[in-house]
């Protein structure tokens, strides 16, 4: 008869935690899932991404019965993701038989595992993005009126991007003040005179203004000094970011702590991607 028990099961412990971790990872990755994601090109191999920067040509006129000119082609460049940062979280649990019993006491461990990569992850991603060269400044730091809004359309059509390709990535205070209906911009998104019965932001399942995908991100950090970073719009291919390994948790039974060591960690890489005359996205920020 073959006994089942931790020194030989053991290598069930990863399953039960894996999963759920990565749950709750997922669940709090905003901004990761604003940008163009490039994982699946690093998966097992290799630490930097090469991203071609192709040059636009200008067109010339074709004359009658000439021959066309052949211009050398344009040095092109590239940007290099590198696949450099490596979190972990590790935790000791002892008598993990108590643990196991329990799901919910399971699922609050899990979920603090998921949500500290998640908020480093983010942390990282907006290390990246709050690094946009043009930059819109409000009139009132972490408060957005009509006026700031104009702007910021007049600044992304200027360097020809359509906010409806755009994510708009907040912080709380800004965002708060945004779908206030009565004095923010959201008093102008609801209207007794008009049509429509305005359902949306009375319930708050506002998501889109002209066409901008919009949230708020713990990461954003609510500065009120000169030029403070309070938010971003741009386009998910202003940023890229490859996870070589998503979130992997390993266990082991420890004899002399009469516990399971658990570690949950993930590889992974964030990039910028913001050149003159290849501009893709803003910075909001409080007055100059």
């Amino acid at each position: 008869m073959a006994y089942l028990d931790r020194a030989t099961g053991g290598v069930f412990i990863p399953e039960l935690w894996a999963e759920p971790i990565y749950k709750f990872l997922m669940a709090k990755l905003n901004l990761r899932n604003s940008v163009d994601d490039y994982s699946a090109m690093v998966k097992g191999a290799g630490d930097t991404v090469h991203i071609p920067k192709i040059q636009m040509d200008g067109t010339n006129d074709k004359a009658n019965s000439t021959a066309v000119t052949f211009s050398a082609a344009g040095t092109e460049g590239e940007v290099q993701l590198s696949i450099n940062k490596h979190k972990y979280l590790a935790n000791i649990f002892e008598d993990i038989a108590l643990i196991q019993s329990n799901s919910e006491l399971v699922s609050k461990y899990t979920k603090m595992f998921g949500e500290s990569l998640a908020r480093t992850i983010e942390d990282d991603v907006w290390g990246e993005l709050d690094g946009f060269q043009t930059k819109v400044n409000m009139a009132t730091a972490n408060i957005m009126v009509a006026a700031d809004l104009e702007n910021i359309l007049n600044q992304l059509y200027s360097m020809d991007i359509d906010p409806n390709d755009c994510s708009m990535a907040l912080n709380n205070q800004l965002l708060s003040d945004m779908l206030n209906p009565a004095d923010g911009i959201g008093k102008y998104f609801i209207r007794n005179d008009a049509s429509g019965e305005g359902s949306g932001l009375r319930t708050g399942a506002v998501g889109l203004i002209y066409g901008m995908n919009v949230f708020y991100s713990r990461a954003i950090a609510s500065g009120t000094g000169s030029n403070a970073v309070n938010g971003g719009v741009y386009r998910s291919d202003a940023c890229v970011f490859a996870a070589q390994q998503d979130v992997r948790v390993q266990a082991q039974y420890d004899v002399e702590y009469l516990g399971t060591k658990v570690v949950a960690d993930v590889i992974y890489g964030a990039k910028l991607i913001d050149e003159s005359g290849h501009l893709l996205g803003l910075n909001i920020c409080s007055p100059a």
